[in-house]
């Protein structure tokens, strides 16, 4: 079983994107940021925008995550990462099939988290350049009750945009987390990337469901 403790941490993660502004308009995609600390204000505007308001349903909620999710993060790198090792040693079939769950995965347990927003405030704190066109925007939330986390955002530089490749939050990253925790399935599993997939079917079907 995937533990809920990742699931936790992502969940805060991804909706930090959403809290960082005035809103926008999905026609203005965050992509064209001319620097990345403004790439991540920018789709922060978007999330805001297309994600927030208790008029949208879960259906709508999650198609437009799912837009924004695949726009700014590299969901296919990112899905890569988290299978670690066993990417290699999975087939073909398995890596198609596992991408697309990861995807499905991600929308289902993250979208609707955006209907949680509770007047967060989000800040940059600065930029590390990490060479080879990498970057670290580093942020901070600050919540209504007066405590504070520190989020720092990975992105590569994409040519004239951004991708998002992962996030620390309080230094946990999440793509280590969601490794530890998929690596964690096959190894109970005699060592079987099936044995995830199927793991990752009955979750997405489970949160369609919900």
């Amino acid at each position: 079983m995937i533990a809920r403790r990742a699931f936790l941490i992502g969940a805060t993660a991804l909706l930090a994107i959403g809290l960082s502004g005035p809103l926008g308009f999905l026609a203005r995609s965050a992509a064209a940021a001319g620097d990345p600390a403004e790439f991540i204000r920018n789709l922060g505007d978007e999330a805001l925008a297309q994600l927030v308001g208790s008029d949208i349903t879960k259906a709508e909620r999650a198609e437009r995550f799912r837009k924004l999710l695949v726009a700014n993060f590299d969901v296919p790198a990112i899905g890569k990462t988290v299978l670690g090792r066993y990417w290699k040693t999975a087939t073909p079939e398995e890596q198609q099939e596992y991408q697309k769950l990861f995807e499905d995965f991600l929308v289902g347990n993250y979208a609707q988290r955006f209907g949680q927003y509770a007047g967060e405030k989000f800040t940059t704190a600065g930029v590390r350049e990490e060479g080879d066109g990498m970057h670290t925007i580093m942020t901070v939330i600050a919540r209504p009750n007066g405590q504070t986390a520190r989020l720092d955002w990975l992105l590569r530089d994409d040519g004239d945009s951004y991708k998002i490749l992962d996030l620390k939050i309080e230094g946990i990253s999440m793509s280590e987390t969601h490794r530890s925790e998929f690596a964690s399935v096959i190894q109970n599993n005699g060592g079987k990337v099936a044995s995830l997939i199927d793991a990752l079917r009955k979750k997405t079907a489970q949160m369609n469901a919900g």
